[in-house]
C-alpha cells in the first residue's frame, strides 16, 4: 500500500513541477506523470483485492504511457522498428501461451522484459547521444525491473527496492537537462552552406574588485550595454540572485524599454516587486530551466540576445563551484548556437580557492573588467 502511494506522489511531483514551470515541461513529464498515477492506482487496488484483470490492464495503461513518454524523444525511424519487433515478440510469445508451449509465469517474463526494453532502450539512445543526463534515469529504471522480476511477491522488500528506484527515476526525470537537450536535438535543422551564419554567443565574465553592497559599476555597465542593446533591437535578459542588487536599479534598467528587457528575481524573501519583475524560487534547477525558458525566443532571430547573470559569485557561494560549474557547461552548447552572451558578475576576491578563479576563467570566453 504505502509503495502505491508513493508512487501517486511522485506521479503528483511530476505534474507540480510541470505545471508550475519549474522544469522545462514536454510530453515526456506528462506522460510519466500520468504513468505514475496509474501506475500507483494499479499496486493500491491490487493491494486491496481487486480483480487480477482490472491491475493487469491499469499496469498496461501505465507501462504504455512510460513507453510513449519516453520514445517521444527519439529518433521515427528506430521508433518505428523497435516497437514492430517488440509487439511482434509479444504476440508471438501469446500465442505460445494460448497453445501451451509457454508458461503463464514466461509469458509475464517476456512481456514485463519487453515494456523494461522498450523504455531502457530509448534511454540508452540518449545515453549514448548526451552523455551522463540519464544515468540516474537509466539506474532507477533498472533497479525497478529488477525489482519486480527478482524480488516478487517479497512484501516489503519488494517495496522497499521499488519506492528506492522510484526516488531515483524521479531525481532522474527532474533533472532539466535530460529533456532539454533532447528536444533541441529532435528539432535541430541544418541551414545551407550560402545561409551563412549568426554571431556565436557564450560565457563573459565582468571581473570586479568591488564588493556585493557596491553595484554602482555593474549597474552602470549593464544600462550601457542594455542601452546599445535597444539601439541594434537585441533583446537583454537580466537574472538578479537574493535581492543582493538594488531594486531600484533593476527597475532602472527595465525602464530602459520595457518591451526589450526583461528582469528575472530569484529571491527567498522578494514579493511586493511580483508586479515589476517575474519573482521565482531560489534554486540552481530553477535559474537553468529559467534560462532555457525565457531564451527561447532568441531562437528565432539572427540577432541572439544578451543574459546578465547579477551575481555569479554569489550563485558559487550559494551552490558551490563544482555544481555552477556543471550547469553553464551544460548550457554552453546552446548559447553558442543561439547566439546568447551570458555576461556574469565575478568578484575574484569572493574566492578564496584560486583554483576557482582559475577554473570560471578557463571556461570564459572572455574577460571584462569593470
Amino acid at each position: 500500500m504505502l509503495n502505491g502511494v508513493f508512487t501517486i506522489v511522485c506521479g503528483l511531483i511530476i505534474t507540480y513541477y510541470a505545471v508550475k514551470k519549474l522544469i522545462t515541461s514536454s510530453i515526456f513529464h506528462y506522460a510519466w506523470a500520468a504513468g505514475f498515477l496509474i501506475y500507483g492506482f494499479e499496486i493500491v487496488i491490487r493491494a486491496l483485492g481487486a480483480p487480477l484483470l482490472v491491475a493487469q490492464l491499469l499496469y498496461f495503461a501505465a507501462s504504455i504511457l512510460f513507453v510513449v513518454g519516453i520514445w517521444q524523444l527519439c529518433k521515427t525511424k528506430l521508433v518505428i522498428v523497435t516497437f514492430s519487433m517488440g509487439i511482434a515478440f509479444l504476440f508471438l510469445s501469446a500465442g505460445l501461451f494460448l497453445w501451451g508451449i509457454v508458461s503463464e509465469g514466461i509469458l509475464q517474463f517476456i512481456s514485463v522484459t519487453i515494456l523494461f526494453l522498450f523504455v531502457a532502450i530509448a534511454i540508452l539512445q540518449h545515453r549514448l547521444l548526451f552523455g551522463r543526463s540519464t544515468d540516474k534515469l537509466a539506474i532507477g529504471w533498472v533497479l525497478l525491473y529488477l525489482t519486480n522480476l527478482i524480488l516478487s511477491n517479497l512484501g516489503w522488500m519488494q517495496d522497499a527496492f521499488a519506492v528506492t528506484a522510484k526516488v531515483i527515476i524521479l531525481i532522474g526525470i527532474l533533472e532539466y537537462d535530460f529533456v532539454i537537450i533532447a528536444d533541441k536535438a529532435q528539432a535541430r535543422r541544418y541551414p545551407a552552406p550560402e545561409a551563412g551564419y549568426g554571431d556565436e554567443g557564450g560565457l563573459k565574465l565582468l571581473m570586479s574588485t568591488e564588493n556585493l553592497n557596491s553595484a554602482l559599476k555593474e549597474a552602470n555597465w549593464v544600462k550601457e550595454k542594455t542601452s546599445e542593446n535597444v539601439r541594434e533591437g537585441v533583446e537583454t535578459i537580466i537574472f538578479a540572485f537574493q535581492d543582493v542588487f538594488p531594486h531600484k536599479e533593476l527597475r532602472a534598467i527595465k525602464w530602459i524599454n520595457p518591451e526589450k528587457v526583461s528582469v528575472y528575481l530569484f529571491s527567498s524573501s522578494a514579493q511586493k516587486v511580483k508586479a515589476e519583475f517575474i519573482v521565482l524560487p531560489m534554486g540552481l534547477a530553477q535559474i537553468g530551466s529559467t534560462l532555457f525558458q525565457a531564451t527561447s525566443q532568441c531562437q528565432k532571430t539572427d540577432k541572439g540576445c544578451t543574459v546578465v547573470f547579477l551575481h555569479l559569485s554569489l550563485l558559487i557561494q550559494l551552490f558551490g563551484a563544482e555544481a555552477v560549474y556543471s550547469m553553464i557547461v551544460n548550457k554552453m552548447g546552446y548559447l553558442r548556437e543561439n547566439g546568447i552572451n551570458l555576461y556574469a558578475v565575478f568578484y575574484p576576491t569572493m574566492h578564496s580557492d584560486p583554483s576557482v578563479v582559475s577554473l570560471f576563467n578557463k571556461l570564459a570566453d572572455e574577460s571584462i573588467k569593470l
